[in-house]
């Protein structure tokens, strides 16, 4: 008798399980969206950089581009043994000393990681990423420059580079003259506005 019993519970709570999970709404998921790089106003110049980090190793790249969208510079780095946050601030930082090296001012940088951005613009994070915050903070004027979050899809240029950097494992820059072909085609096809699909 105690089995019929134990039996018969187990079915109802099956069966009352099965009908909520059944009667719940499926996940929502955002609809795929259409996002398109932008460029910076006239007399100023953007930074989009990005951090990588692959088998416990870390690089970073970004690429500098005028109002226009033509490419100033670009550059990639291999950082080693840190984090993605690390690689992602460092991206930041080398690409803000590019621009001023090259004598460029009134700059736009943009992250694909909201992270690094909350960091620099918020304050907190580990102590080991103290001083390049503070670094980044003493080369940016907050109140002339910018920093703002990209999605993914609009920082592919970037992304590429810090692979590069990743696979050739040193640093080197780029001029507008021998950017590879794969890299010009990016940048072309953010020049002209061509959307990319978010959210597939």
């Amino acid at each position: 008798m105690a089995a019929y019993f134990g039996t018969s519970i187990g079915v109802e709570t099956w069966t009352s399980r099965r009908f909520l999970v059944s009667s719940l709404p499926p996940p929502s998921h955002p609809p795929p969206t259409l996002v398109f790089w932008r460029t910076p106003p006239v007399g100023s110049y953007k930074i989009n950089t990005d951090g990588c980090v692959k088998d416990g190793f870390a690089s970073g790249g970004g690429i500098i581009r005028d109002s226009s969208g033509q490419c100033i510079r670009a550059f990639f780095s291999f950082y080693g043994d840190c984090t993605i946050l690390e690689a992602e601030l460092r991206a930041i930082l080398d690409g803000i000393i590019l621009a001023q090296r090259l004598g460029l001012s009134v700059l736009w940088v943009e992250s694909d990681s909201t992270l690094a951005i909350h960091c620099i613009t918020k304050g907190g994070g580990p102590w080991h990423i103290q001083a390049t915050i503070r670094h980044i903070r003493h080369l940016l004027a907050l109140d002339r420059d910018t920093i703002t979050h990209i999605y993914r899809e609009e920082n592919q240029v970037a992304d590429l580079l810090a692979s590069e950097g990743w696979d050739r494992r040193c640093y080197h820059e780029y001029s507008s003259q021998d950017l590879p072909r794969r890299h010009r085609s990016l940048v072309q096809i953010d020049r002209f506005g061509l959307p990319t699909v978010r959210g597939l």
